[in-house]
Parts: C-alpha cells; structure tokens; sequence
C-alpha cells in the first residue's frame, strides 16, 4: 500500500507540470507568468533604475543626455538632431512598446494574429479600408524627403535597439500575460500609426443619416437644413470687418435667413451665459490679455482618453531646436508643444471625408469593374 502516495504525489507533480506549461488556464502557461526568475514579478521594479546607468549605443553620433524628472518625463539633449530621435524611439518603445505595437498591428489588419479571432471582425474591416496600401505610398512620398527619412530610420533603429535588449524576464508584463514576443519596429509601421491616427481624426461620416434625411424631407428644405457650407462655421470675424486701432468694427448680423440665426432672434442678453460643454479649443489670446504677459494658445484635436495615454511627454533639444510637448509612441518628434519661439497645435475639424460605393464586378473573376458604363480592370486608371 505504501506505492499508493507515490503514484499520487507523481500524478499531482504531472498534472501540475501540465497546467503550469499550457494555456489550459491564461493564454500565456502560468508557470512562465509566476517564474521568480522571468515572470510578472521582474516587472515590478521602478522604471526609472535602468536609467542611472550610463547607455552607449554605436549608432549614436554625438554625445546625448537624457534626465527622466519626477513624473518620469524625458528631456532629451543631443549634439546631433537625429541621435536625439533614435533615444526618443528606444524610449518609446522602453515604456509604450505593446501599445505601439498593437496599435499598428491594429492598423494594418493583423491584430487576429496577436489577439486570436476576436480580432478577425476589426481586421475585416481595416483590410477593406486599404491602411497599409495607404500607408506604402504614405512611406513612399516620405522617402522623397532625405530629411524626413533620415529621421524615420534613426527613429525605428532607437525602437529596435530597445527591443534588441529584450529578454525573457525583461518583457513588457503585457507580452508575458498573452504569450508573445515584439515584432522589429519598421518605418512602414511608422507610416502605419500616422494612417491610423488619420483614420482616428477623419474617418467621420453622415452618408446614411444624410442619405435618409434626403428621402424623407424636399429638396428645399434639405438644402436648407444641410447646405454644403454650414454658416455656422464660419469665422467670428465677419468678413469684410475693417479693423482700426486693433479694435473691431461691431459684428453686424447675417442679413439673410439662417438655419442657426434670423434677423429678429439676435439678441444679446446680460443674463446669458455660454454653454461650457459647447465649443472646440482653438483659440488664441494676446498677451496684452493675459495676467503674464504672454500669449496663450489652445487647440483641441479631438482624441479620446486611453490607458495608456495615446501621448507621450517630452523635451527634445538640439543645436536646431529645443520643443517641450507631447508626442505620439510610434512616431519621432513634438507633435504639439511649444519652442523657444512660439506655441504650435492643431484641432480636428470632423468633416466628412468618406463616401461609399459599390463595386459591380463584370463576372466572378473580379477582373474587370464598371465605371461610368465602361468595363475597367484594376489600375487601369
């Protein structure tokens, strides 16, 4: 009887030995995920440590100095502009590598290939839409500036150098709990996240609410209610206003009828207070305004809050520049801050920019499409 407790402590030693190295529970094997030595527990270190050590990379040209400050923003300073993009990628990726990646895979239709086919219905849809035949002719009008290019190869090189010095214990926690290691960064991915990021601001559209609308009210009062330029965007400052000692002639109400404002509705109430939740911020103010002194710009583009943040705060100075701000993971630069001269951002103005069609293919060879009554095959213009 004694064999007994030895065939149950080496059924209990299998079945742990299987359910620690399979996917059975997680989609990454557990055992790996709770390793002392290569798990989840190697992640929890400051992230800031590795940075008290000197980094020497050969691809650098000059000599680069990098302070991380209490918020663990980076404030880059390098003798060579580009140098300076290669440690903005390699710090990219060292804190935003899997959002990076999952945002291109996402991008390009591959996200099934990380996520499984939860991920199929996304990539459907982003394959149709043509991103990475976008993004190939976005890269190729890049690679016609030798400038943008220099910045777009040091950039992916400082992303890879990171991932170069990636090992088992040393990956991202995101990539231990799903099971998978980061694919090289390229400059096509860099293309990849602008397209998506275009997509992200412009992809709005009214074709099928506008399409009903039109079936259901008559041309004129269609017309009316969606004209082509809406007069409620048009700028404050009514056009022809003369301006004389930098003060403004007094704005004189539209004389036709609006949509939005009739002659006999214009009135201005004392009482009247501006909607706070009504508006966009792009908006400039003099400094002969402002209790500083300085001017004061705000602009809003219209991204969502994530977690992560789709930003990333840095500074970034070089013999040609010095720009505080924010800039996206996956991309070199400062895409809105400011420099030693002035302030810069934009705001997305959410125009409709898409329109649907379908395709009549000529047979089931999908060869040859109509256009305008005529049968054209595909890059035939």
């Amino acid at each position: 009887m004694r064999i007994v407790p030895f065939i149950a402590a080496a059924v209990v030693t299998s079945g742990l030995i299987i359910v620690l190295n399979s996917k059975l529970i997680l989609t990454a094997p557990l055992g790996k995920l709770v390793s002392p030595q290569h798990g989840i527990w190697q992640n929890a270190e400051p992230a800031s440590e590795d940075f008290t050590a000197e980094l020497k990379f050969p691809q650098l040209n000059g000599k680069v100095d990098v302070y991380l400050d209490d918020r663990l923003v980076p404030h880059i300073f390098a003798e060579q502009e580009n140098d300076a993009y290669f440690v903005q990628g390699f710090l990219h990726a060292k804190f935003r590598l899997w959002q990076m990646e999952l945002q291109t895979f996402a991008a390009g239709g591959r996200a099934s290939e990380i996520l499984g086919e939860k991920g199929l219905v996304h990539d459907r849809e982003f394959r149709r839409l043509g991103m990475v035949y976008a993004a190939e002719i976005a890269l190729a009008e890049m690679k016609k500036d030798p400038v943008i290019w220099a910045q777009c190869d040091t950039y992916t090189a400082g992303v890879n150098a990171y991932i170069e010095t990636l090992t088992e214990s040393s990956l991202p926690l995101e990539y231990k709990l799903i099971g998978y290691k980061p694919e090289k960064w390229s400059n096509l991915k860099t293309s990849l996240f602008l397209k998506y990021m275009s997509y992200d601001l412009a992809s709005h559209d009214d074709d099928f609410e506008l399409t009903n609308a039109k079936s259901y009210f008559s041309a004129a009062d269609f017309s009316l209610l969606f004209p082509d330029n809406q007069d409620s965007l048009d700028p404050i400052i009514p056009k022809g206003t003369i301006l004389e000692n930098q003060k403004l002639v007094p704005v004189i109400p539209p004389t036709a009828d609006s949509v939005y404002f009739k002659q006999a509705e214009v009135v201005v109430r004392e009482n009247s207070k501006p909607d706070r939740n009504n508006g966009s911020n792009n908006w400039a103010v003099s400094g002969a305004k402002t209790r500083s002194g300085a001017p004061i710009l705000c602009n809003d583009p219209h991204l969502g809050l994530n977690l992560p943040s789709l930003w990333y705060e840095i500074q970034i100075s070089t013999p040609a520049f010095n720009a505080y701000g924010v800039s996206f993971p996956g991309a070199p630069g400062v895409i809105i801050g400011y420099n030693d001269s002035c302030a810069f951002g934009f705001t997305n103005g959410g125009r409709d920019v898409r329109d649907y069609y379908e395709i009549i293919f000529k047979d089931d060879t999908r060869q040859e499409y109509s256009f305008n009554g005529n049968w054209k095959k595909p890059g035939s213009g």
